[in-house]
């Protein structure tokens, strides 16, 4: 369990450290005294292995409380370690090292155990504030900087401006069925797309951001993404989404756990945990009224609107708690998607609205911060439309190179698993296909094993803080554009 008082951590953090300069010493001793190796050259070799082995133990111990979002966040912490408590120690010890030992003639294990000494705490600070901690400078220049009154919630003015602008899309929306041919989407309005057609139909995705008056103790996040999807028609892609409602927590990595709660007809409501990553991590209890709509004419409307946001305290931890309105951070009070599908030859074209409510971006950190948001949002749509594409085309007879295996085991299940699929976690399944098919051609038998039907699956079923993970097909979503469901 990891320590999360400051003394915990600290003294977790020297139990780590003494093991690293177990680690060190032994590699110095090894190199230098039995392989003949320069002291300095040794010295750099032990530092970088001792660091290699703090940073694993660091991960999976004293700052496990606060796991990465994404295997791409861990490399980009392994890098900050490097940096800051690497270039510590290295200079650290290369430097007293060789003052030590070059100018003093103090043996050369003495010298590393003084060099150790002196950047631990250096080590340790730069560990707690900057590498295991998910708030960069700028997020936390945002929250130094907010107002206190920004965390009790949105004010009356600011919902009042939300609602005037929701109610604007709606209404757009909603003549969205009727358009002519050539004004079905947003980018058809966006005088910042031009050319989008072309660029999407050669695969390339086109993000657009939708500049919005400011507003009262808010900000109203605009964007708008569209793709070409090869292969599916509008009818296959709402039935593939209908189908996987409450499912998500299979699909992306910022849905910690998803179920449905409820489907009446072409409506469906559904729970989500979602993590978002922007330029903070914040968890929240989400849940979502999801609403499909075919037109005629080869177009579709799926509109999802989240009707209840709570901020998690101590997220995947034994003390998570829903924050009380009054304390929420105020990263994320309201988000709806708008999402419009049309057909086209050899496909259909994908558009996603994206809507969110915020508190505002302190004045004197917008120039540094809003480039910064910008970036991450264009991004984090960039790679949800991607997903969806993978997600729509997995059952539409296109190759599966996109495809898990434990997807594809699971999609090929022999009928003795039928009915159990959604008590089986995945990767058992696919480790248990995997290991009839290799053991049939040796025991001569179609179907070696099977499943008594009459057996409790329940307890099998997967932890919904351990999703599955599959990087090639999601990263870093943003959670303002997972809302297609």
């Amino acid at each position: 369990m990891a320590p999360t008082c400051l003394l915990g951590r600290w003294t977790a953090f020297n139990l780590v450290g003494f093991a690293g300069m177990a680690v060190q010493l032994a590699v110095v001793a090894f190199l230098v005294r039995v392989m003949g190796v320069h002291y300095l050259f040794a010295t750099g070799l032990a530092v970088e292995a001792a660091i290699l082995h703090n940073f694993a133990w660091h991960h999976h111990w004293t700052w496990s409380d606060r796991p990465p979002s994404s295997r791409r966040e861990l490399a980009r912490r392994l890098a900050r370690f490097h940096v800051l408590n690497g270039v510590v120690s290295l200079a650290g010890n290369l430097g007293l090292t060789a003052v030590c030992t070059g100018l003093l003639h103090v043996d050369a294990i003495v010298s590393n155990m003084i060099a150790i000494a002196v950047c631990s705490l250096v080590n340790f600070r730069a560990s707690e504030v900057m590498v295991f901690r998910s708030v960069p400078i700028v997020a936390l220049l945002m929250l130094s900087l907010t107002p206190a009154a920004a965390a009790a919630g949105p004010s009356p003015s600011t919902l009042a401006a939300w609602r005037t602008y929701e109610a604007q899309l709606d209404a757009q929306y909603a003549a969205a069925p009727s358009a002519p041919s050539g004004r079905f989407f947003v980018h058809d309005r966006a005088a910042l797309a031009q050319g989008w057609r072309e660029s999407v139909m050669r695969g390339t995705a086109s993000i657009v951001k939708i500049d919005t008056a400011p507003i009262a103790d808010g900000k109203i996040h605009h964007w708008v993404g569209a793709m070409f999807v090869p292969g599916v028609t509008v009818d296959a892609a709402i039935e593939q989404l209908e189908r996987r409602a409450g499912h998500e927590s299979d699909s992306y990595d910022d849905v910690l756990a998803s179920r449905l709660i409820e489907r009446n007809g072409a409506q469906a409501r559904v729970f989500m945990k979602l993590r978002r990553t922007s330029v903070i991590t914040v968890t929240y209890n989400t849940e979502h009224v999801v609403k499909y709509t075919r037109v005629t004419g080869g177009r579709a409307l799926v509109h999802s609107v989240a009707t209840r946001i709570a901020e998690l305290a101590g997220a995947g931890t034994a003390q998570e708690r829903e924050k009380p309105p009054s304390d929420d951070s105020g990263f994320l009070w309201r988000l709806n998607a708008y999402w419009r599908y049309e057909a086209v030859p050899g496909g259909v074209v994908v558009e996603c609205e994206s809507v969110s409510l915020s508190r505002p971006v302190p004045l004197l950190v917008r120039p540094v911060a809003n480039p910064v948001v910008d970036r991450i949002a264009r991004e984090s749509l960039n790679r949800t439309l991607a997903s969806l594409r993978t997600v729509l085309t997995w059952k539409s007879g296109t190759p599966k190179t996109n495809l898990s295996r434990s997807d594809a085991d699971l999609e090929n299940l022999r009928p003795e698993f039928a009915g159990h699929e959604q008590a089986i976690p995945r990767r058992v399944v696919g480790d248990a296909v995997r290991g009839i098919n290799a053991l049939r051609p040796i025991l001569g038998a179609q179907q070696a094993f099977q499943i008594d039907p009459s057996h409790d699956l329940a307890g099998l079923r997967r932890n919904p803080r351990d999703p599955i993970r599959r990087p090639d097909v999601r990263e870093n979503l943003s959670l303002d554009v997972l809302q297609f469901v």
